[in-house]
């Protein structure tokens, strides 16, 4: 019944679905499912949400470390933001201000609570936000 409606979920999108009806058992299982399937379709912002929304931390690192191993940094960074694991996050954020994503670089350093990187990045690159 899980993959039944992780699959939904995925059809329906994440954003148009309220995992708070579900028990936080039943909300961790399918939208992590339905997370790991976004995933293998290459929606990774996606698959990112559903597995935030899942509450799962420890898929999420284990998400973000893939992504490093395969030197995608950006991705990662979605992955460890949420997980707000400080080491993670400052290497993550130091690849994306190399690869010129400033902005993600920024919300990867006010995650890690870095401050003076963060106000470094906001006053230099984007003072929009």
């Amino acid at each position: 019944m899980a993959s039944t409606l992780a699959r939904w979920v995925v059809e329906k999108g994440v954003d148009n679905i309220n995992p708070a009806m579900l028990s936080a058992d039943m909300r961790n299982e399918i939208m992590t499912e339905a997370g790991m399937i976004l995933l293998k379709e290459g929606r990774f912002f996606e698959a990112v949400k559903a597995v935030t929304m899942a509450g799962n931390s420890e898929k999420l690192s284990e998400m973000g470390d893939e992504f490093v191993r395969q030197t995608k940094f950006e991705e990662a960074a979605l992955c460890f933001i949420p997980v707000k694991n400080k080491e993670k996050l400052e290497r993550a954020a130091a690849e994306c201000a190399r690869l010129g994503n400033m902005h993600l670089a920024y919300f990867a350093y006010v995650a890690a609570g870095n401050e003076p990187m963060a106000v470094f990045m906001k006053e230099n690159f984007c003072p929009e936000l």
